[in-house]
């Protein structure tokens, strides 16, 4: 009986090996931010942007975005530069998702909707929505100098620069150190492009 119970051994620790490695896995997706309402960045013009995502390993992609934000939602369409589009992001009351596209041969973003949703949003939202969403959470927001830090239980997850101003729209590098991505957004009409 004891042979066997050392024969049983190896499977219940393999067993267990691979519980804690899918466990492991699904944490390697970044921690969603609560978000902040979508009335506080609500805006009567479509926003146009380029779109550079640049991961810690690995090529850069571009794809252009036209934003559409009103209190019931917030609409991304991702379109290639070859003007096809890709997906459309959509935030609403019941999360965050993509919608398939039309661009067949496109590799499909590698990021979860609820990233990108969240990205979004601490670059476009005035920082008072963001203070208020993150209250009573281990998320928090500060600004100095010329930038916006995202940090969740205390550590830094994200850094915005230079400082987002909903009113003035810039060229915007969203430095990721939770997901291991940089966000540039750049206005598409600050080039003259169309």
């Amino acid at each position: 009986m004891n042979g066997s119970l050392r024969r049983r051994h190896p499977l219940a620790l393999a067993l267990l090996g691979a519980l804690l490695l899918g466990l492991s896995a699904c944490s390697l997706s970044p921690p969603v931010s609560p978000s902040p309402p979508l009335a506080a960045a609500v805006t009567p013009e479509t926003l146009a942007s380029r779109l550079t995502f640049t991961p810690d390993e690995g090529e850069a992609r571009t794809l252009i975005a036209f934003i559409r934000i009103t209190p019931e939602a917030l609409r991304a369409v991702l379109v290639t530069p070859y003007g096809q589009r890709l997906t459309t992001l959509v935030r609403d009351a019941q999360g965050a998702r993509f919608e398939a596209g039309d661009a067949p041969g496109e590799p499909p973003l590698p990021i979860p909707p609820a990233w990108l949703a969240s990205r979004l949003e601490w670059s476009l939202w005035p920082r008072a929505a963001l203070e208020r969403a993150f209250n009573g959470s281990v998320w928090q927001v500060t600004e100095h100098d010329d930038q916006r830090d995202i940090r969740y239980h205390g550590r830094l997850a994200a850094s915005i620069t230079p400082r987002p101003d909903p009113a003035h729209p810039q060229t915007l590098t969203l430095d990721d150190r939770q997901g291991g991505y940089r966000l540039t957004i750049t206005p598409l009409d600050q080039e003259g492009d169309v």
